[in-house]
């Protein structure tokens, strides 16, 4: 008969995870400030549109939504309709 003999590698890797330690205060206080500090380099990238450019895409969106809301109540008015019609035969 023979016994089964677990490589070092496989032994190790079925052991349990050691845990992490956990970071101090201090430590998450460093990551905070690090993350604030690299949103505010962020914001200042961005490139913001002038107020006559929001003023026309804005209209543009309101009218979009207006004539889209438009044809899609339209659209279920008519098979309303129908639906009536065929339901009372």
């Amino acid at each position: 008969m023979t016994t089964k003999t677990q490589s070092p590698a496989r032994a190790a890797s079925k052991a349990k995870p050691q845990e992490r330690p956990a970071k101090s205060k201090s430590g998450r206080l460093v990551a905070l400030r690090r993350l604030i500090a690299d949103l505010r380099s962020e914001w200042r990238k961005i490139t913001w549109p002038d107020r006559e450019t929001t003023r026309k895409l804005t209209l543009l969106v309101i009218g979009l939504a207006t004539v889209l809301g438009l044809i899609l109540g339209a659209g279920d008015a008519i098979f309303v309709r129908l639906w009536n019609l065929l339901g009372g035969l």
